[in-house]
């Protein structure tokens, strides 16, 4: 495994979902995210009502699909008091890679237990950590101040402990550029977690700090209840196993995912991978279906529009990598991830 799951994948999943309020932590099951990156540093620092957010300099990765379990006999065991299990499977450049966050639901108020990945495991087995009662409104706060359980990473073991500080700090209109799934603009309310932990290792304290900070915002015109978008910066400092990095993910949430689209655009299938020619199959003929590819960094190399049939071929003399596929009928459109081998 490497060193940077641990930052990357820590805290994956600390996010709630809903706009002002915040109605519930869960969102949708087989709810699909793109995952992003951005050509420069987003600005958080905006706080309090009425606020704006621009991040117009996204670029797509990668995609991301959570779904909801209940916990297993051996994930009870392990981790006492889960109710609800948050499995993550995130796709870049063809690497696949899965984790998950363990939490308990009581009375609406929600604590994580633990979290797991290949060569990680941490579980909050003396005192879960504590996001909040949900619903939640705009100036809501909580801190759990006492944090605290074991955690397992490579050939390392020990104890770590800390904080969870919870607040919907702001709210106002946030925008982001087409990285595939159409533009965004719309009214949000955020919420931000920090979570801040001091790893223990044998009869050795205090041998590491990891400090995530997650900003969530959400739409409330969304049903599904996720995040709109989410930016989660990880520090770590971990001498003793060779970590002194700061991580950056960010994540959209795909709105329409495909079965949600119309019955038109539900069916259609795209061949993977593609040699010289994109074989498209659609059992429905649609008139004026629009056609966009960008590639790995944004960039638009293709747009067309015509009558998509059965069985239609699109010439793709592109070189070798990961392209975007956007057909829209006008009204909907679903996104399709080609690889050009």
């Amino acid at each position: 495994m490497k060193r940077t799951l641990l930052l990357s994948a820590l805290f994956f999943a600390i996010y709630a979902s809903g706009q002002a309020p915040i109605n519930s932590f869960y969102g949708d099951n087989n709810s699909n995210f793109a995952v992003l990156a951005s050509a420069t540093a987003l600005d958080h620092s905006a706080t309090g009502a009425n606020q704006t957010w621009n991040f117009n300099s996204l670029l797509p990765l990668g995609t991301s699909v959570r779904t909801y379990t209940s916990p297993t006999s051996a994930e009870l065991s392990s981790f006492a008091g889960t109710t609800n299990v948050i499995n993550n499977t995130s796709t870049i450049n063809s690497t696949t890679t899965t984790g998950k966050m363990l939490t308990k639901d009581v009375s609406n108020t929600i604590s994580v237990t633990g979290i797991e990945s290949s060569g990680l495991t941490i579980n909050f087995s003396s005192n879960n950590a504590t996001i909040g009662l949900f619903p939640m409104n705009y100036n809501y706060s909580n801190t759990d101040s006492n944090v605290s359980g074991t955690y397992n990473y490579d050939t390392y073991s020990g104890t770590f402990s800390g904080n969870l500080v919870t607040t919907v700090d702001a709210y106002g209109t946030l925008s982001l550029n087409d990285t595939g799934n159409g533009a965004y603009s719309g009214n949000v309310t955020r919420m931000k977690t920090v979570l801040s932990i001091n790893l223990n290792y044998g009869f050795l304290p205090n041998v590491g700090t990891i400090t995530q900070t997650t900003y969530s915002y959400y739409d409330g015109t969304i049903t599904s209840n996720n995040p709109i978008f989410r930016s989660s910066t990880t520090i770590a400092v971990v001498a003793l196993a060779g970590i002194n990095q700061t991580d950056v993910t960010l994540e959209r949430y795909i709105q329409n995912p495909l079965g949600l689209q119309s019955n038109q655009l539900s069916s259609i299938a795209v061949a993977n991978p593609v040699s010289n020619n994109i074989a498209i199959f659609s059992p429905e003929t649609i008139e004026n279906a629009t056609i966009s590819i960008t590639d790995i960094s944004g960039k638009n190399i293709y747009n067309d529009t015509i009558t998509l049939t059965n069985n239609f071929s699109l010439p793709f003399n592109f070189s070798k990598g990961i392209y975007l596929l956007k057909i829209s009928d006008g009204i909907n459109s679903i996104t399709k991830k080609i690889v050009k081998n």
